[in-house]
C-alpha cells in the first residue's frame, strides 16, 4: 500500500483490549465495578434516553457547574473527558513534541507510553525496587529539559501500592516546568489524593474516572484538574463534544447517589482486607493494596491458573504475555460471595501455584521492560 502512517505509528506495538463475551461471568480481570452502578442512575438514563435527547448535540455548562461543584474546584480548573485515556491523550496532544520524554515506574498503566508514542516522543522508565516502592530520588534524576511529562498512578495500576505524599511532593518541587500527572483512577478505593495541590503547583495535573468504583466504565467519562492556565491550553485542543449526553446524564446522577458509591467501595476495602489474610493463610505472595485489585505472583504455572479459572466462569488478569511479568496475576477484589467463590477456585489450583517458599519476590519487577500494550 502506498499511503504509510507517520514512522511512531508504524512502530506502535497493538493494543490488548480485554476479551470479548465476558458477559455474565464473574469478571475479576479489568477492575471494575463487579455489581453495577447505582440503580438511581438507571432509573435516569431510562428518562434521558429519548428520541429528541439522542438528536441534540451534548450541552454541557450545568452539569459541568454541578460536577466542579461535586469535586470541590473551580469550573476552568477542570476538564471533561471521553474517560481517563482520553484525558491522557489530551496531554500529549498539548505538549508533546517528537523526542520529548515521559517519564514513568515500571511497571504501571501502559496507555501513558501508548500515547507518548504515538505523539513520537520517547519514554523512560524507572523501575521499582525489590519492596515495591518508588525510588524518587532516580524518578527526579530522570527529568531533564526534554521530559515534557511526568505519569503517576497513585494507587498504581497493576500493583496498587502508593506513592507517599512527600514523594508527590518532591517531584513536583523538583520539577516546577514539568507537567505531573497523577492519576487517582482508584481514588475511591485508597482515600487518598492532592487534588486540592492544584491551587498550590501550577505543574500538577490530577484525572479521575467515574469507571471503577462509580460503575459507569462503559459510558467512558473521566476528568482532568489543574491550574486555570494549564486546563485552558489543554481545552484548546480538545475536541468540543468529547462527553457524549448519555454519559454525562449518568454523571450527573451518579453524584447525587455518592452514598451507593462510598457504601460499594468500603465493602470492597474490607473484602480486600479479607482476600489478602486469605492468600496469607496460602502463602501465596501478593503486593500491598490500596486499590480495587491485589497483585498476585503465583509463579511459572500462572497461564494454566488463569485457564483453568476461566473454564469455571472467573476470569483474571494473567501478565504472561510479557516476559517480564510472567508468573502474575492481577484479581479485581469484589462481594463476599465473589472472593468466595475465587477463594474456593485458589485453592483447587493450590498445588499449581509457587508459595512464598519459592517464590523470587518482586525481583523480576525491578528488571521490567514492557513489551507490549495491556491494560
Amino acid at each position: 500500500m502506498s499511503i504509510r502512517p507517520r514512522k511512531p505509528v508504524e512502530r506502535l506495538q497493538k493494543y490488548r483490549p480485554p476479551l470479548e463475551g465476558r458477559a455474565g461471568k464473574l469478571r475479576l480481570d479489568f477492575n471494575e465495578n463487579t455489581v453495577g452502578c447505582a440503580p438511581a442512575v438507571i432509573r435516569a438514563l431510562r428518562r434521558a434516553v429519548t428520541a429528541d435527547a439522542l438528536s441534540r448535540y451534548p450541552e454541557y455548562e450545568e452539569g459541568r457547574a454541578r460536577l466542579a461543584n461535586y469535586f470541590g474546584v473551580a469550573e476552568d480548573q477542570m476538564l471533561m473527558t471521553n474517560g481517563v485515556d482520553d484525558a491522557i491523550k489530551l496531554i500529549c496532544d498539548t505538549f508533546v513534541e517528537p523526542g520529548d520524554r515521559l517519564v514513568i515506574p515500571a511497571p504501571t498503566f501502559p496507555i501513558y507510553q501508548f500515547f507518548q508514542d504515538v505523539a513520537g516522543g520517547k519514554t523512560v522508565l524507572v523501575r521499582y525496587d525489590e519492596d515495591l516502592r518508588l525510588p524518587v530520588e532516580r524518578v527526579i534524576a530522570a527529568i531533564n529539559r526534554r521530559t515534557r511529562w511526568v505519569a503517576l498512578a497513585n494507587p498504581n495500576n497493576p500493583t496498587g501500592t502508593m506513592i507517599p505524599k512527600n514523594d508527590l511532593a518532591a517531584i513536583l518541587r523538583a520539577a516546577p516546568h514539568t507537567v505531573v500527572l497523577v492519576d487517582e483512577a482508584y481514588f475511591d478505593f485508597s482515600q487518598a489524593t492532592v487534588l486540592s495541590w492544584i491551587r498550590k503547583y501550577p505543574n500538577l495535573l490530577v484525572s479521575r474516572t467515574f469507571s471503577k468504583a462509580f460503575g459507569l466504565a462503559a459510558l467512558r467519562i473521566g476528568f482532568l484538574f489543574g491550574n486555570a492556565g494549564l486546563v485552558g491550553m489543554m481545552r484548546r485542543v480538545h475536541a468540543v463534544f468529547a462527553v457524549n449526553a448519555v454519559a454525562m446524564a449518568a454523571a450527573l446522577a451518579a453524584i447525587e447517589h455518592v452514598d451507593y458509591v462510598e457504601r460499594y467501595a468500603k465493602m470492597i476495602r474490607a473484602q480486600r482486607e479479607a482476600l489478602t489474610k486469605r492468600l496469607d493463610a496460602l502463602g501465596i505472595v501478593y503486593a500491598p493494596s490500596a486499590a480495587n485489585f491485589v497483585f498476585l505472583r503465583v509463579g511459572a504455572r500462572a497461564p494454566e491458573i488463569a485457564r483453568r479459572f476461566r473454564e469455571q466462569d472467573v476470569l483474571v488478569r494473567d501478565w504472561s504475555y510479557d516476559p517480564h511479568l510472567r508468573g502474575y496475576l492481577r484479581i479485581t477484589v469484589g462481594t463476599p460471595a465473589q472472593m468466595r467463590r475465587l477463594i474456593e477456585e485458589l485453592e483447587r489450583s493450590q498445588h499449581l501455584i509457587e508459595t512464598r517458599e519459592g517464590a523470587r519476590a518482586w525481583r523480576d519487577l525491578v528488571t521490567y521492560s514492557p513489551t507490549g500494550y495491556f491494560a
